[in-house]
């Protein structure tokens, strides 16, 4: 199409304009680098993803790996091998589920850039708000595969089988243990969603989206992120009733209580003000602030519920860091 356009032998004015009206054409829709950085608008305008629907290949993707991980060990080490190709697909099936579940993540609060002009094909308007049950798909399936310990549920097995490469040479930097950190890696892929989710130009996009959606229609808002992240990521707090507890059978995993260490840190910050967010945002996370430290407190009095050690310390702090980041004052440069 583009090739037409600038070599057809002879075309006139009239013609090029109408080879360039089909810019609306499905097959045609284009992007380039520019608006393809992790924080730019467009979900659409991604590198490495296949299909016309980055939620639905992310969630075909962990499928995928969800059936690869039995047997993996097995399957890629030969007998009288080492295991450092265990440790290599490891990282490659843990890495291409969190760049495909990455992908999903930029729906929420996405808008759709096209390029077409005033009456081409399709009547496409410059922008186009991600419709809100599309973004609440892609939300639903972060809330499955990256805000929940589920999907990361390996057998101790296979971590003891990630055997580290002892190959070194100059210009290589020596990695400080040999075998795997296994939540370091994991909390790394859950905290760059979080970032996306909450950096301000996605916040800023969500709270300017109430006001391109027509009053009549459907919008999915910055509050309802803030709740549904909450809950979904403090499950916990709310889903605990009853039961004993131990370090070996937590009532919070370690898994989660790294995620929901992280994800406080970013509320606290955007409550405090902390960052250039909207101020609506900014009252909102408040909000989740002051009724999550509610809902820790009578968690931690349920006479039903004996907490284990480690989750037990760990409500207990994070009733404390909210407390502290609700009574905080902002700092002004001026008044």
């Amino acid at each position: 199409w583009a090739i037409e356009y600038g070599y057809k032998p002879g075309a006139k004015e009239d013609e090029l304009k109408k080879i360039a009206s089909r810019a609306g054409e499905p097959g045609l829709w284009y992007a380039t680098d520019e608006d393809t950085r992790p924080i730019d608008s467009d979900p659409l305008s991604n590198r490495f993803d296949l299909g016309s629907d980055p939620v639905g290949y992310a969630s075909l993707r962990a499928k995928q790996i969800s059936e690869l991980w039995p047997g993996l060990v097995e399957r890629v080490t030969k007998e009288g091998e080492g295991y450092q190709d265990a440790r290599r697909a490891f990282g490659v099936l843990l890495g291409n589920h969190g760049q495909a579940v990455f992908f999903a993540s930029r729906y929420v609060g996405g808008v759709h850039v096209n390029r077409d002009h005033r009456g081409d094909a399709g009547n496409r308007m410059p922008f186009e708000v991600v419709p809100a049950a599309k973004q609440r798909e892609a939300l639903a399936l972060l809330e499955e595969q990256i805000f929940n310990d589920k999907p990361f549920q390996f057998p101790p097995e296979l971590y003891n089988s990630l055997a580290s490469s002892r190959w070194s040479h100059w210009g290589t930097t020596a990695r400080p243990r040999v075998d795997i950190a296994v939540h370091e890696v994991i909390v790394t892929w859950q905290d760059r969603v979080l970032a996306q989710l909450l950096a301000t130009q996605t916040l800023d996009r969500l709270h300017d989206s109430e006001l391109k959606v027509p009053a009549d229609q459907d919008a999915f808002t910055s509050a309802e992120l803030l709740e549904r992240l909450t809950k979904a990521i403090f499950a916990e707090v709310d889903s605990v009733q009853s039961g004993e507890f131990t370090v070996r059978k937590p009532a919070i995993s370690s898994l989660r209580r790294n995620l929901q260490r992280n994800y406080l840190k970013r509320l606290a910050n955007l409550a405090m003000g902390n960052s250039s967010a909207p101020q609506d945002c900014q009252t909102v996370a408040f909000a989740q602030l002051s009724s999550l430290e509610t809902r820790i407190g009578e968690l931690l009095k349920r006479e039903a519920v004996k907490l284990d050690p480690y989750s037990k310390a760990h409500l207990t702090e994070s009733a404390s860091r909210i407390k502290k980041a609700m009574d905080a004052h902002l700092t002004l440069s001026a008044p």
